[in-house]
């Protein structure tokens, strides 16, 4: 369909606009022998000293640090609650990020703009965030605010009052971040590895959903405040140009009659064990890229295998200078990046090794990965690898503790994993202490490649026969749905459709980006002969587009489609022709999506060309509950994939042309998933429609 191609070009045309600005127009061209090149050898390393921290405990258990930095006139205050997101109850998981969301927003003696006017009226900074075990409420002023701070971050914390309109508001931002994460590959595929690896019953492994948002009510956020907000569950690290007493006395005054509680810590289920590698793969069709996480559980916190495993990480993937950077992007050209690490929790960790590669050469990126995560394990690190490991993490760990922002970061983390200051004032020394049999050890000990989850998130219809030959697979949806090889294959559609309910008309659409209107689209339908002719011309300062369709006027035969975007220096142009059972014709796409294809493609009985889908439906006997399955051709990739349109209920929506009763029809398959409301009455065109994962809506103006 005209409308439903533009908001898929709109965002592919996108990503390619945003790639252009910031690198090359393709992954660079392989370069042999890169990864042998000679090293340089490291400059002598030089000594420093760890600054020093205060560390104390208030009569009613909560932790204090002072970090004093006198070095510019700033001031931190970092209060740390022992409970993430892992403190979150399944089935209101999300229920500790929308806590942090809230606590700024309003207190017993100010309101949300008083507080933002508050810390903003010195230049200062507020935030508070939730991971997975600590929930952190900050402040950043000048030296001579401190007092301030103290007074804003204690009320916050102490005192919220969870305002009901902040509360739904932050309900509702969250349900559209959650639709937005669907149009993120990387974000599907690190819910899905995390699923994996950690299983259903332990949180680390627990992602919110709409479902468990919706769960959350005002006094769920009220509950989880009593009871984790407590000073025994907390911690407190003040840094920068402050003075321990004078830090003492402010924390006395406005945290001495917080009630103690109890630490919140919860022994956690022990996450299920693997037999073998397996591969799941989540279809997201269309997809020119796939999105590849490859990995398994890692060690607790206070395993002593920490500084090897730290030098192991640099040689395989902790680096543009690492194995897999040089091999996959340097040797191969398959990517711009290729990365591995260690997860450090308080929990178990995971270890994984990652890379966004062409669709075309998914199994081999895959296949290398796994290769040199045995070739770690396997084989002994060159001395030369080795020691420019080990030079740079020892050498590159002053540049992590320059600020007192950064030092107070690197002991909280190190107190709220439970280990001693020595395991972070000692780093650079057990850095310096790890011999190459020590990364051959632990490379046997915690690299398993035969037992990873590795989740590719890309065309299941390009690359799930190639994959194969690797590891046994699991197929999902992009929301996390398992679903069957019979989802995903091609099949033809018997369904006719009358052309003679469609009539002529000119309709004029509004779309608009996060709110803002960015242009407009005007579609024409014509009869001309024995066809109807379907125009669109979009003007935007993003973009402009202009398409014809054609097909018969009978049953809505394909016949041909032409299509031209550009945006900036992005240009894209499209002309097919349906002969028989053939696709022809030429795709003129960015270097980025492939450059110029030469179309020549059997296709199924029953295929729409690119732009004719908005008809089909507009055609079509809809009613509630209705679904129809149709293939369509994907001029991008020159594939047929499948399409379905799910008719998920009615309403009555209003837009500028007016007020509508509507169909809601949910669509999924091409590019991305979208949500169309169309016209109950026939012929159904599109009032509005709304694409899953990005803030772009169109809507009817017009009608004629």
């Amino acid at each position: 369909m005209n409308r439903i191609l533009l908001i898929r070009t709109l965002a592919t045309l996108g990503a390619v606009g945003m790639a252009a600005a910031c690198g090359p127009a393709a992954p660079p061209a392989a370069t042999p022998g890169a990864a042998a090149r000679q090293i340089p050898p490291p400059l002598p390393e030089q000594p420093i000293d760890f600054p020093a921290f205060r560390e104390t405990e208030l009569p009613n258990g909560l932790r204090l640090i002072v970090v004093e930095h006198h070095g510019q006139p700033v001031a931190n205050v970092n209060l740390y609650i022992r409970s993430g997101a892992a403190a979150d109850p399944a089935a209101q998981a999300g229920l500790a990020g929308i806590a942090a969301d809230l606590v700024t927003k309003g207190t017993a003696t100010r309101t949300a703009t008083q507080i933002a006017e508050t810390i903003e009226g010195v230049g200062g900074r507020l935030n508070s965030s939730a991971g997975n075990d600590w929930l952190t409420v900050s402040a950043t002023v000048l030296t001579e605010h401190v007092p301030l701070a103290f007074d804003l971050v204690s009320d916050v914390a102490l005192r919220p009052s969870f305002p009901q309109t902040e509360f739904d508001l932050a309900r509702r931002q969250t349900l559209s971040g959650l639709q937005a994460q669907l149009g993120q590959p990387g974000a599907i595929a690190q819910r899905r590895f995390v699923r994996e690896v950690y299983g259903a019953e332990h949180p680390y492994g627990t992602s919110p959903i709409p479902g468990t948002i919706e769960a959350i009510r005002r006094d769920d956020v009220i509950a989880f405040h009593r009871d984790n907000f407590t000073a025994g569950n907390a911690m407190l690290v003040v840094s920068g140009d402050v003075r321990a007493a004078e830090i003492e006395a402010l924390v006395q005054r406005h945290f001495g009659e917080w009630q103690r509680g109890a630490a919140r810590a919860a022994a956690l289920p022990q996450p299920p064990a693997r037999d073998q590698a397996r591969i799941y793969l989540v279809h997201r069709p269309g997809s020119v890229q796939s999105n590849i996480m490859v990995g398994h559980l890692g060690i607790r916190p206070e395993n002593p295998d920490f500084f090897p495993l730290q030098v192991l990480n640099k040689i395989v993937g902790g680096g543009t200078d690492a194995r897999l950077f040089q091999i996959l992007r340097e040797e191969r050209g398959w990517t711009y990046g290729a990365y591995s690490r260690f997860n450090r929790p308080t929990d178990v960790g995971f270890y994984v090794a990652q890379a966004e590669v062409r669709t075309e050469v998914t199994d081999s990126a895959v296949s290398e990965i796994l290769n040199q995560l045995r070739r770690i394990r396997d084989e002994q690190v060159p001395a030369e690898e080795f020691e420019a490991a080990k030079s740079f993490l020892a050498g590159s760990f002053p540049l992590g503790i320059e600020t007192p922002g950064q030092i107070a970061s690197q002991v909280a983390q190190t107190r709220l994993l439970g280990l001693p200051a020595e395991h972070l004032t000692q780093y650079r020394d057990r850095i310096r202490a790890v011999t190459p049999q020590d990364v051959q050890r632990v490379a046997r000990d915690h690299v398993r490649p035969e037992q990873a989850a590795i989740v590719v998130v890309g065309d299941a219809t390009r690359i799930l026969s190639v994959l194969e030959g690797i590891a046994p697979i699991v197929l999902y949806d992009v929301e996390g749905s398992p679903i069957q090889r019979t989802d995903i294959e091609v099949r033809a559609s018997t369904q006719r459709f009358d052309g003679s309910r469609l009539r002529p008309r000119t309709l004029t659409y509004q779309f608009t980006v996060q709110g803002n209107p960015m242009g407009t689209v005007t579609s024409t339908l014509a009869r001309e002969g024995e066809a109807w002719v379907a125009t669109s011309d979009l003007q935007s300062a993003m973009m402009t587009q202009q398409s014809e369709v054609r097909f018969r006027a009978a049953d809505l035969t394909p016949i041909s489609t032409r299509q031209t975007t550009a945006q900036g220096p992005m240009r894209l142009e499209v002309e097919l022709r349906q002969e028989g059972s053939r696709v022809i014709g030429q795709a003129q796409l960015p270097e980025q999506m492939g450059g110029t294809r030469e179309v020549d493609t059997e296709v199924v009985a029953g295929t729409l060309l690119p732009g004719m889908d908005e008809f089909v439906l507009a055609a079509a006997d809809l009613r509630d509950g209705a679904t129809i399955t149709l293939p369509v051709f994907d001029a991008l990739t020159g594939n047929v994939g499948n399409v379905t349109y799910r008719v998920t209920g009615t309403e009555t929506i209003t837009v500028p042309a007016g007020s509508f009763p509507v169909f809601r029809v949910e669509v999924a398959g091409g590019q991305q998933p979208m949500t169309l409301y169309v016209r109950q009455e026939a012929p159904h065109i599109v009032v509005r429609q709304e694409i899953v994962g990005a803030p772009v809506t169109i809507e009817l103006q017009s009608v004629q």
